[in-house]
């Protein structure tokens, strides 16, 4: 075993004990004497683990106890938990280098879950994401358009990246008018692009993008004003 791999073992290790704070630290420590790459110092930073909050939101990392949090949608997925709480704790715990997506549990302020976002795709190099966010049909008023905001300032701001899209089914007009109001700019039209397995008919995709100096958008400053103080 190299000395790079003996170093990634231990970050490793570290990060499984969700002791992130000493992974980072720890890989710090090993760039002085040893040449890692940039990217995977940087994909250890603690905030990519820490939960986001303001306003009526918060944001947790999805792990293990995601599937006890809504395990009356859990039997369409596995019937083997075990298994799916393994798959989520591995999920948490790997860096974007090693799982290009992270995922986060849309809460409300007193820490009720209501849905998933995630950014997928996620590359490092061109510092771009897909978007992808689903809330339940009871949620708060304005948590889904919160979540948005917050991912918003995390994406751009702590993480200094430059765009995120998303695809939206042509059969969701709903979706896309709520994108295009965060200031989302349509920029394709894939032409039965995905199969939908209840229809067996193929359907229809709207891609959007927003980059970051398009996100601080005046309307968003009146929402951030709003929902997140």
């Amino acid at each position: 075993m190299t000395n790079l791999e003996s170093i990634y073992k231990k970050a490793k290790e570290l990060r499984s004990a969700y002791q992130f704070d000493e992974a980072f630290k720890f890989i710090v420590e090993s760039s002085n004497k040893i040449q890692i790459p940039n990217e995977v110092v940087w994909s250890h930073q603690p905030i990519l683990w820490s939960d986001i909050s303001a306003g009526i939101c918060k944001l947790t990392r999805r792990k293990k106890d995601f599937i006890y949090q809504f395990h009356r949608h859990a039997k369409n997925i596995t019937d083997n938990i075990d298994f799916l709480r393994q798959t989520l704790d591995q999920e948490y715990i790997s860096t974007l280098n090693e799982n290009n997506q992270l995922h986060w549990i849309v809460r409300n302020k007193v820490n009720k879950a209501y849905g998933l976002l995630s950014l997928t795709n996620v590359s490092v190099t061109n510092k771009s994401a897909e978007v992808l966010l689903g809330v339940l049909p009871d949620a708060p008023l304005g948590l889904a358009t919160a979540s948005m905001l917050v991912l918003f300032q995390f994406f751009f701001k702590a993480m200094s990246f430059h765009k995120l899209y998303s695809f939206i089914y042509e059969d969701n007009p709903h979706s896309l008018k709520g994108t295009l109001h965060l200031g989302f700019t349509q920029e394709g039209f894939l032409r039965e692009h995905m199969l939908d397995p209840l229809t067996g008919e193929y359907v229809n995709l709207i891609q959007t993008g927003l980059l970051a100096r398009e996100a601080d958008s005046e309307l968003n400053k009146k929402l951030m004003d709003r929902l997140l103080k």
